[in-house]
């Protein structure tokens, strides 16, 4: 369905918040952080969430029925930054596209590519009706040209609708170029890890379900603990189900999940259920965004969880993946779009959700 479309400047933002729109129980307001950074704030009745729509378009904030969603961050406000962690602590954040993940010896990209932090030339607020109500969101542009190489456009999308506490999020590559493009791509949802949380999800708990990643970069130190935890979870992933504070996730856990599997509308569920039965919620399609990896990690100074980190392929570096055979290509002048939902679930929508995944393993 249409929406309306209003187009931003950079002078649109100043140093207070502002009011920009307002459409049934849905607001929008623009601010910019002391940093510098600009912000769009989409607010209804159940929260909010902060989109940042010249760095990235990542979603810096989103807080839902009275907590905040996203990771636990050193940074009390984000940074204007050539790198993301150098402002880290974001809820969504998008990587690649050409390259993404951690460069291996052979590789001279950065970690998760270009889109972190990708400097947008427009963004775009949108009011609008669909299928699920009212919403109002956030859009841009980023124009990659280089002389003699890769042309690309990406165009993200974030949509809150009025009444929800979930987050639409898209993302549209279009490949610009009159030559194949590489594609490498993942959807970086940064939840916060709750002591005693429980996960359940859309692969099984098994070995073949859940490969642990096993490399520790050599300039990472960790202790004994750390590496008795880690081959623990090569014979039972299964000990991460619920997150217990004597585990150490320092500096971090991270699994491959393989073989996700779908319910009848083509989509794969993952919950971080709280103790008081509330969740956190996202879900992805694995025919179009077929690989998926698990990422914990809780230190003094930072903890996040990656329920499920949709992607093209894993996230070890562009000559790893080649060799495994997991990077696609974008045929001349085409595109491909991603969608994901995160956010967040009541008590009763998290226990349907539950029985749905059950339903969906069985």
């Amino acid at each position: 369905m249409d929406a309306a479309t209003i187009t931003l400047t950079q002078e649109c933002f100043a140093t207070e918040e502002l009011t920009w729109a307002r459409f049934g129980d849905l607001t929008v307001s623009l601010f910019r952080y002391g940093s510098g950074v600009h912000a769009v704030k989409l607010a209804n009745q159940e929260g909010h969430i902060i989109i940042l729509p010249y760095m990235g378009q990542q979603v810096w904030k989103a807080c839902f029925q009275g907590r905040y969603l996203n990771m636990m961050t050193m940074y009390e406000q984000p940074k204007a930054v050539d790198h993301f962690l150098d402002s880290y602590g974001c809820f969504v954040m998008h990587c690649g596209p050409l390259r993404m993940g951690c460069p291996g010896p052979e590789d001279d990209h950065p970690l998760h590519g270009k889109l972190p932090v990708a400097p947008y030339d427009e963004a775009s607020l949108l009011i609008g009706e669909d299928e699920a109500g009212r919403y109002v969101g956030v859009t841009g542009l980023f124009d990659y040209n280089r002389a003699f190489g890769e042309k690309y456009r990406a165009r993200p999308m974030v949509k809150l609708h009025e009444g929800s506490s979930l987050v639409d999020i898209t993302m549209t590559i279009e490949n610009s170029s009159h030559y194949p493009m590489e594609l490498m791509y993942m959807c970086h949802v940064n939840f916060r890890p709750v002591e005693h949380g429980r996960i359940v999800q859309c692969v099984d708990w098994t070995k073949a379900g859940m490969e642990v990643r096993t490399a520790i970069p050599g300039h990472v130190k960790v202790s004994q603990g750390f590496r008795d935890f880690l081959a623990q979870l090569e014979e039972n992933p299964r000990l991460t189900e619920v997150i217990k504070p004597e585990d150490e996730y320092n500096p971090e856990i991270a699994f491959f999940m393989n073989a996700a599997k779908a319910d009848a509308g083509g989509w794969s569920h993952y919950m971080q259920v709280h103790p008081d039965g509330t969740a956190d919620y996202i879900r992805y399609r694995p025919d179009e965004l077929d690989h998926n990896t698990r990422w914990i990690s809780r230190t003094d100074d930072q903890a996040g969880l990656g329920l499920a980190l949709p992607a093209t392929c894993d996230p070890e570096g562009y000559t790893a993946e080649k060799k495994k055979g997991n990077i696609r290509e974008i045929p001349a002048l085409s595109s491909v779009s991603f969608s994901v939902v995160a956010g967040s679930l009541g008590q009763e929508e998290a226990t349907a959700m539950e029985s749905h995944i059950n339903q969906v393993l069985a």
